[in-house]
């Protein structure tokens, strides 16, 4: 059973008379577990929805456009949470103080089809398995980061792990599909053993969709954790030498591109971005952290040709990672040049989790103040949006309007680059 929290204005779900708080117990005769069983029961053109309200059963009928939102949003799914210990786990390595849900580890096959989560597949029992097959749960993103078994059992810290190779094979048998990630640690699945893991997981081709290949993200705050090494530049080299030769292989033996680096790896081993067709259409590494700076530059170039002239006076603050920093400072210079936009551009460093942490997606509201306070402008400022989640709050609780009371300045995360140029 699952409980409605927000019926959208106007919807089919609206007309049919939803209301916020109903709690829904049948979609067309079918038990509803959860959102996935509601996802999978609503799809059909006629809904009869069996729901309670104030401890009342009542009977409605939704007749469905198939071209409009049903327009229900169901509360947040209870999530399961992870068995593992894996010794680079960044729960144990972030700091008190911060948005509630980043202690929280989840490991939810349910998640991981509704909303690309990465999953061990560790804490599957029977039943959830057999979900999988009746309800095709395709694709799956898996977390494998070893195909050695003994290898990821002591990454992972679980005696108890079912060999990934196995599972995949079932996977494959059953004709469901899968997208995975290696999290690469320095001195244990690097070298060699990323090298088996990539030759043995390209044989699952095209029931495995991807493959990422991510650096460990090692924070300031690994106190009384397993000793682990970052990587260091010539890592980067090794790392993105063994991918992109495991890459080459595969396109020449399947004409497609399926094993992707990180943008992280381009950008510390000093390489080139790929082109936008080695990401596919639908980039489906994204939120990996894979092919972000390509996907900013594509955006960028076809949104240039409808911005408008920069007024005299008018400038930007952008606050960025250091992993982005190149990659806007090109766009800037192209806002400059086309468009007489003047801008300042600041690199944050990450104060709350240490500077070896480069990516947006990670600065919290604290270390944009910290770089708030060298800039020269006066004019709006600019955020990554990935630094806000769908409360329009930082990692640490924080929200633009706390910056904008602090510096006297307006504050936002563009939806396009022409948030950039006054309205």
């Amino acid at each position: 059973m699952i409980t409605v929290a927000e019926i959208e204005q106007g919807s089919d779900a609206e007309k049919a008379g939803l209301r916020v708080g109903d709690r829904i117990a049948r979609v067309n005769n079918e038990e509803i577990r959860d959102r996935l069983d509601f996802e999978f029961f609503r799809s059909e053109g006629y809904l009869a929805v069996e729901i309670l309200r104030d401890g009342e059963s009542l009977a409605l009928e939704i007749e469905r456009d198939p071209s409009r939102s049903l327009g229900i949003e169901p509360e947040v799914m209870k999530i399961k949470i992870c068995r593992n210990d894996c010794v680079f786990c960044f729960v144990y390595q972030t700091p008190k103080g911060m948005r509630k849900s980043l202690y929280i580890k989840d490991e939810d096959f349910r998640y991981s089809f509704l909303d690309g989560h990465f999953t061990t597949l560790s804490n599957m029992k029977p039943e959830d398995w057999d979900r999988v097959v009746s309800q095709r749960l395709s694709p799956l993103y898996i977390s494998v980061h070893a195909t050695n078994h003994d290898l990821r059992t002591r990454l992972l810290k679980n005696p108890k792990l079912e060999p990934i190779l196995d599972r995949l094979k079932w996977l494959r048998d059953q004709d469901l599909r899968f997208h995975t990630q290696l999290v690469v640690v320095p001195g244990w699945n690097d070298g060699e053993e990323l090298e088996r893991s990539l030759r043995e997981l390209r044989l699952f081709h095209p029931w495995l969709l991807s493959i990422s290949v991510v650096p460990v993200g090692l924070t300031r705050h690994r106190h009384k954790l397993t000793p682990l090494e970052g990587f260091s530049e010539k890592d980067y080299r090794d790392c993105l030498e063994i991918v992109q030769r495991h890459e080459a292989k595969a396109f020449a033996e399947t004409g497609e591109h399926f094993i992707y680096p990180s943008d992280e790896i381009y950008v510390r081993a000093k390489a080139p971005l790929p082109p936008t067709e080695f990401y596919g259409r639908d980039f489906n590494q994204y939120q990996n952290g894979v092919g972000t700076l390509r996907s900013l530059l594509e955006d960028f170039a076809s949104e240039l040709p409808h911005l408008p002239s920069s007024p005299e006076g008018h400038q930007v603050t952008v606050l960025t990672a250091p992993l982005a920093h190149d990659t806007l400072e090109e766009i800037l210079g192209s806002l400059r040049r086309e468009r007489g936009l003047e801008s300042e551009l600041l690199v944050c460093e990450n104060v709350t989790f240490g500077d070896s942490v480069t990516v947006t997606g990670l600065l919290c509201g604290r270390d944009f103040a910290t770089a708030l306070e060298q800039s020269r402008g006066s004019g709006p400022v600019m955020l990554p949006p990935n630094s806000l989640n769908r409360e329009g709050r930082f990692l640490d609780d924080l929200a633009p309007a706390d910056l904008e009371q602090r510096f006297g300045r307006r504050v936002l995360a563009p939806r396009s680059f022409r948030d950039y140029f006054p309205t």
